[in-house]
């Protein structure tokens, strides 16, 4: 379901800082659980250091730039403590769709759960959805996705997210 052109909006975004935490959620989580993700993250911080040596002195100083910081720290937890309050007992509550949320403690985010053999409904989103795999498998009629995986469903898209295979997703 990932295009392209998306992915790479979505990657160098990403780097430049531009994300609601929501989504700097999916883009750091993507980066520290797939070479694919840690890859183009390097890519574009190179490419953003070049543009920064070759830019106006004005707009490298520190000083004259957003006060934005904290890349892999959202509402005052790491990667790795997210991944740990993920795979521990969680909250979770079964929606109209059947499909299991659980709070992710931070704002626009929530970890869901399919398990084996079980989807969602057909469905589509209004805006830009992001999902990164933390266990387990899904296929969607666009592709068939696992840890570490960013799929961005863009708007008007529709999908079918289905756990494949014995585990949890």
């Amino acid at each position: 379901m990932t295009h392209t052109d998306t992915y790479i909006a979505f990657m160098m975004d990403h780097a430049a800082g531009n994300h609601p935490e929501s989504f700097a959620v999916a883009g750091d989580l993507h980066i520290s659980l797939s070479e694919r993700g840690a890859e183009t993250a390097h890519l574009w911080s190179m490419i953003g250091g070049v543009m920064l040596e070759r830019s106006d002195p004005i707009l490298a100083d520190p000083a004259q730039q957003s006060s934005r910081t904290g890349r892999a720290r959202w509402s005052g937890l790491s990667v790795d403590e997210v991944l740990s309050q993920s795979s521990g007992d969680l909250s979770w509550r079964r929606g109209f769709s059947g499909v299991q949320y659980a709070s992710a403690g931070t704002p626009g985010t929530k970890f869901m759960k399919l398990e084996p053999g079980q989807s969602a409904p057909m469905h589509g989103h209004g805006g830009l959805e992001a999902t990164v795999v933390l266990s387990g498998r899904f296929t969607d009629g666009y592709g068939t996705y696992s840890r570490g995986d960013l799929v961005l469903g863009e708007p008007g898209m529709r999908h079918k997210p289905a756990a494949v295979g014995d585990e949890s997703c």
